[in-house]
């Protein structure tokens, strides 16, 4: 039996309002089934609350310089909840905001792990270096995005659009269309070494070890990613099998 007191807690605050009411900074049911297959795979000895800053209207732009109103959110979800650590989700927060985790980290005197330092730390840990990157985001995104792969060394051989970039198209891609796009791209790049997955709405959960097994390669997708390192943060290690390389072997972050 798992006491739940001992458990280790988790918050999770996304970008985005994670319910149909407008309410901000409230634990929710999620219908979401991105979020339900991330509930899935964690261990029982993990409690994960999500919540929501409402600071995305229509566009991931919308986040430029957002830096105090998502320091001021996370220190009142923190306090609330007294979590261990914070998942600070939407890679967006991150790429408009530059220094935003150190910051948080600060504020709220915990653990915090942002998406796209958390899949480079995945990919360090791996050492796997040239990457096919898969995201629901539009061209400028992805230009920043690869950017910042550039700065750690990483190359990315490989960055397809789709034909919908606006915030929760990637919530309409099937898992069996993402899978053959993502098997096309590895084929035409050659010799990846990893594909990384950005953008929980794409749902890559489901399709992360089949993928495996197809190509040969470990597949980083940034809600795993991000459970992986802050946990390892903690100084906790699992084994969930099933969900990729990178859950399975669980290794050592590099420092």
């Amino acid at each position: 039996m798992i006491d739940h007191a001992a458990k280790i807690r988790i918050g999770n605050l996304s970008p985005e309002t994670v319910s149909n009411s407008e309410t901000v900074l409230v634990p929710v049911v999620d219908k979401g089934t991105y979020r339900q297959n991330f509930k899935r795979l964690l261990p029982p000895e993990i409690d994960i609350t999500f919540a929501g800053l409402g600071l995305i209207r229509s566009s991931r732009y919308e986040l430029e310089g957002k830096a105090d109103e998502i320091a001021k959110g996370a220190l009142e979800f923190v306090r609330k909840y007294d979590f261990q650590g914070l998942i600070l989700g939407g890679a967006a927060l991150g790429i408009f905001n530059p220094g935003l985790g150190a910051r948080i980290a600060q504020v709220v005197e915990i653990p915090v792990v942002l998406p796209v330092p958390s899949v480079i730390a995945a990919l360090k840990a791996l050492s796997a270096q040239k990457l096919i990157v898969i995201t629901p985001w539009d061209e400028g995104m992805n230009a920043v995005l690869k950017s910042q792969l550039l700065d750690d060394d990483l190359m990315v051989l490989s960055c397809p659009l789709f034909e919908d970039s606006t915030p929760s198209a990637g919530t309409k891609v099937v898992p069996e269309e993402i899978f053959h796009r993502v098997e096309r791209a590895f084929m035409e790049a050659g010799k990846a070494e990893a594909i990384y997955f950005q953008g929980a709405t794409l749902d890559p959960i489901p399709i992360i070890q089949r993928l495996e097994d197809r190509l040969g390669v470990p597949v980083i997708a940034s809600n795993p990613a991000m459970l992986w390192y802050v946990t390892s943060l903690l100084g906790h290690k699992f084994s969930i099998k099933n969900y990729g390389t990178l859950l399975r072997n669980w290794p050592e972050p590099l420092s």
